[in-house]
């Protein structure tokens, strides 16, 4: 395990936690396909569903996942009306939410988790609304390396429970074995992983400084 991280003591490690999106795959992946029917929302005779996408995409990568007003942006680019504007983004939001996708591991992380999954408990925290985070977990098959106690999707509890609160912490059963502190490793891609991470006492790893390891 040094080529993960030389710094953590890994004969002590018992069990590992992951983030999904951006971590265990590429989330470009999920915005392309999402993002191809609520294009074709927007889409009138001025601005062409292709063009709306690519402005979408853009703005995705320019500002992040976590960026909440590119649909409103959108709406505003094409001059919809704001009775319409609002009844759009609403649609929008439907569609994203319900999203069903087809995405693959890569084989580096199936690899990386049956490596994992023979020598540690392995434990996934992700945030997002309940119905499509379970939709990326079955697309990706995940349960093939995790326990389904082990899995805690912030939306299936309600407000509050998003990283880096540490609600995750009283719902998976993997801490029912009372693992210290130091003997767990979280893995993750943005700053509310690293603050989970931090608040719960955990070694953490980056994955954005892993030099494409994940």
């Amino acid at each position: 395990m040094k080529y993960l991280c030389n710094e953590i003591p890994w004969e002590d490690i018992k069990a590992i936690g992951f983030d999904m999106d951006g971590t265990l795959y590429d989330e470009f992946d999920f915005i392309i396909q999402v993002y191809e029917p609520i294009a074709s929302l927007f889409s009138n005779s001025i601005s062409d569903i292709n063009t709306i996408k690519n402005s979408m995409l853009l703005k995705w990568l320019e500002k992040g996942s976590s960026y909440p007003f590119i649909f409103s942006e959108i709406a505003v680019e094409i001059g919809l009306e704001n009775d319409l504007h609002e009844k759009k983004i609403k649609e929008a939001l439907l569609i994203y939410r319900n999203f069903i996708p087809t995405l693959f591991l890569s084989e580096r992380i199936k690899f990386l988790l049956k490596e994992f999954k023979g020598k540690h408990e392995l434990f996934l925290v992700s945030n997002g609304s309940s119905t499509l985070q379970w939709n990326k977990i079955k697309s990706l098959e995940l349960e093939k390396y995790f326990d389904k106690r082990n899995i805690f999707v912030s939306g299936d509890h309600g407000k509050g429970a998003d990283k880096p609160n540490l609600m995750s912490l009283d719902h998976l059963a993997v801490f029912n074995k009372n693992f210290k502190k130091k003997e767990v490793v979280f893995i993750g891609d943005r700053s509310n992983d690293e603050g989970y991470a931090k608040n719960a006492g955990f070694h953490f790893i980056d994955v954005n400084k892993k030099n494409n390891l994940f």
